[in-house]
């Protein structure tokens, strides 16, 4: 398997950071420990050389439940386009 095609999710609290396979792990994790942890400093997903592919908001849903969003892409920016080559 290509080491660039390998993903992870990284939570960071400032102090420590953990890294999850799924956005749905770091969710599970994020609303386990919000009582402990509070909410992360920031959360993104990165390839497994630490290239950064795009920064998470967490959104409550109004219930009490944080949830990963993808940011949008702002005008201006480069984007991730996927093809057979990347």
């Amino acid at each position: 398997m290509r080491r660039d095609l390998v993903v992870q999710v990284i939570v960071d609290y400032g102090d420590f950071w953990e890294n999850f396979a799924t956005a749905y792990e770091a969710e599970s994790f994020i609303n386990a420990n919000i009582d402990e942890l509070d909410l992360p400093l920031s959360v993104w997903l990165e390839d497994m050389r630490g290239n950064k592919k795009w920064d998470y908001d967490v959104v409550d849903d109004g219930s009490g439940t944080f949830h990963l969003v993808d940011r949008p892409i702002e005008k201006g920016l480069r984007r991730l386009i996927r093809n057979p080559s990347n």
